[in-house]
């Protein structure tokens, strides 16, 4: 085992704070109070959309976001809660919204619906409203919302298509049109909309709530600028990107330089010929405080629906940057201007029009997020363990269009799927999680059975079937549900075959499966990439995700931590044997008697010595890349304690 190394000394608080005083163009309380009023502002608009949005997934399942930008396009806040995928989408959206509208064209009361795949970074799905906020006759900045609509219309509900090869075969595209003026809807123009998407009356209440939040965050900035006045209101926002920058500085200066690389896959191009695996790869590169992500050497775009655009890959590793570094917390241009970027058009992650995108979560997004997260990890494992994460479970769309004969409507269920958490040097994943990078809920099942016509018959843990290691992954969620009406069903989702991985030598957690008829003489085993399947009233369906990524090798985790897993039925008594080396005897399972035979394991552990587990990318094996990934010393929990309250920001 590693020695614990000395982390250095800090200066102290008050010489910190006499520091970055001095860097301020403006009182610290003032500076203070502004920063926190953004992201205030931001939260509140999160939850106002969460309490007035009709469909399940925007409200309870918070797939929504909310930003604040400067007028040419910087982001400056968006809120703890709000569906981290979006964050880094914002700038170019806005960048590019201005490349359509003039600034000048723009007047109080107006609003602009964008969701043009390749110019908001994500899919027709996320729709992005752009709100130009006044003050006193000068426009300040702009309030940004964005919301997942559930359908955009397409061939399939929920306008998830794996077998897409063009934008044409997912919903509509909806350029920049300005869909408020007055602060009144237009109504021709929603019309419109609403004929060519399903659940327009939702989608009205969704869009309700969605212009709701972008005028609370509009009227919060007046309020600034009305106490603060418009100069000090706009020096606030560049005071954040300077203070960010500088705290940003201050870690890339203890970092040393170097270069790092990662790749990952996802499952299969389903529109190829042979189905293919499709790799990403990135080159981290840093240099001072200078830091390089170079996409270049990833494959070419995908036949099927799988890759993003250019603003997916920016979103995606921004968001794995801020993962390893979270106290940076909001992601804003402090960041997004200190860091380069390199991708190259035409590839899985910039793809172009007319590329299909609606997978692009699941795929370019996941695997981007989960590259980045690997290779800050390698940057940061000497210095600081506590920021070093294996792979972690990822984004599973399922989709269900029918009708529901108790409400009489027709609905498009969407459900999100649940799984392990990544493990961490001092401490196991989380169990039953929803994505690292996306910060919305689990949707209760109570919930889906009043809107949709399904019933829940199982909801609980898989066993065994996360990442082992000295640390272990979380364990994902199955979900059993009886289809109570006649429907159409499309699963659009991945890590199946190259899952979670794990580093140090823990194992790549496990893969995610969608089963329909498990058990019967009907049972389709349909995968990650299932289109349009044709469910009938009374089939059953099987539905789980992946786990996480452990950390190190399992047969150095504490005997005791294993048998308590067995006792809370995580583990089998075979999986303790095969993966940790810990011979378990049941006494008795009603009473919970179960114990370690203590000469049995050392002697089990010494054979294992001589067999390693063997090395792959597929699920229980050991990453011949993640296994490489070492932290410097294994700290304990008490140690790294006071570095990680702020590892994570509320909510994420």
């Amino acid at each position: 085992m590693a020695t614990k190394k000395s982390v250095g000394k800090k200066k102290t608080g008050l010489k910190r704070g006499i520091k970055e005083i001095k860097e301020l163009k403006m009182d610290l309380i003032t500076f203070e109070v502004l920063r926190n009023a953004f992201v205030s502002a931001c939260y509140e608009a999160s939850t106002n959309i969460e309490q007035f949005a009709y469909h399940p997934v925007v409200g309870m399942g918070r797939d929504r976001s909310n930003g604040i930008l400067t007028i040419d396009g910087g982001l400056v806040a968006h809120g703890h809660t709000d569906a981290a995928a979006h964050y880094g989408s914002f700038e170019d959206s806005l960048v590019n919204l201005l490349k359509h509208v003039s600034l000048k064209s723009m007047k109080p009361g107006d609003a602009y619906m964008f969701s043009d795949p390749y110019e908001v970074g994500s899919h027709v799905n996320d729709t992005h409203l752009f709100k130009p906020i006044f003050s006193k006759g000068e426009l300040v900045a702009f309030a940004c919302t964005v919301v997942h609509w559930p359908d955009m219309g397409g061939p399939l509900p929920g306008t998830f298509n794996p077998e897409a090869t063009s934008c044409y075969a997912e919903g509509i595209r909806i350029p920049p049109i300005k869909l408020y003026e007055n602060n009144k809807l237009d109504e021709e123009l929603f019309r419109f909309i609403d004929y060519n998407i399903r659940g327009g009356v939702e989608r009205r209440g969704d869009l309700q709530a969605q212009f709701g939040g972008a005028t609370l965050i509009e009227k919060r900035i007046q309020d600034l600028c009305e106490k603060y006045g418009n100069k000090t209101v706009k020096l606030g926002f560049e005071e954040q990107f300077n203070y960010t920058e500088r705290i940003l500085f201050k870690e890339l200066d203890g970092i040393p330089d170097g270069e790092w690389e990662f790749d990952d896959y996802g499952d299969q191009d389903v529109m190829a010929p042979g189905k293919p695996p499709i790799r990403v790869h990135c080159k981290l590169t840093k240099k001072k405080r200078h830091l390089t992500f170079d996409w270049r050497g990833s494959d070419k775009a995908p036949v099927g629906s799988w890759g993003g655009p250019r603003g997916t890959l920016v979103g995606a590793n921004c968001l794995g940057f801020m993962i390893g570094f979270p106290h940076l917390f909001p992601l804003n241009r402090g960041i997004t201007r200190n860091v380069e970027i390199l991708s190259k058009p035409g590839t899985c992650v910039h793809v172009v029009y007319p590329s299909a995108t609606t997978g692009y979560c699941s795929g370019a997004f996941d695997k981007v997020e989960s590259i980045t997260i690997a290779v800050m990890s390698g940057m940061l494992a000497s210095t600081q363990p506590w920021r070093v994460y294996p792979g972690s479970c990822s984004l599973t769309n399922l989709c269900i269009g029918s009708y529901n004969p108790r409400t009489r409507k027709n609905t498009v269920q969407y459900t999100f799927s649940v799984g392990g958490e990544n493990a961490r040097v001092f401490k196991d994943g989380k169990d039953l999680i929803f994505m690292r990078f996306a910060n919305a809920k689990t949707i209760p099942q109570e919930l889906e059975e009043r809107w949709f016509p399904i019933l829940y018959t199982r909801y609980e843990g898989v066993p065994d079937w996360c990442g082992h290691g000295r640390m272990r992954g979380g364990f994902p969620l199955v979900r059993e549900l009886d289809v109570l009406a006649d429907g159409i069903m499309t699963i659009h989702g991945d890590r199946e075959v190259f899952t979670p991985f794990g580093i140090a030598g823990g194992t790549n957690g496990g893969g995610g499966k969608l089963i329909v008829n498990k058990g019967t003489d009907k049972e389709q085993d349909v995968g990650m990439y299932a289109t349009g399947i044709r469910l009938k009233k009374g089939d059953h369906i099987w539905f789980s995700q992946s786990g996480g990524g452990g950390v190190g090798d399992p047969r150095e985790r504490d005997p005791e931590l294993v048998l308590k897993d067995v006792m809370d039925g995580w583990l089998s008594i075979g999986a303790a044997r095969k993966y940790y080396g810990v011979v378990v005897n049941e006494i008795d399972e009603e009473a919970l008697d179960y114990r370690i035979d203590i000469e049995a394991t050392e002697k089990l552990r010494k054979e294992m010595e001589k067999t390693p587990l063997p090395e792959g990318r597929h699920a229980h094996e050991v990453h011949p890349i993640g296994k490489n990934i070492k932290p410097g010393w294994w700290p304990k929990f008490e140690e790294v304690q006071p570095h990680i309250t702020v590892s994570r920001p509320p909510g994420w």
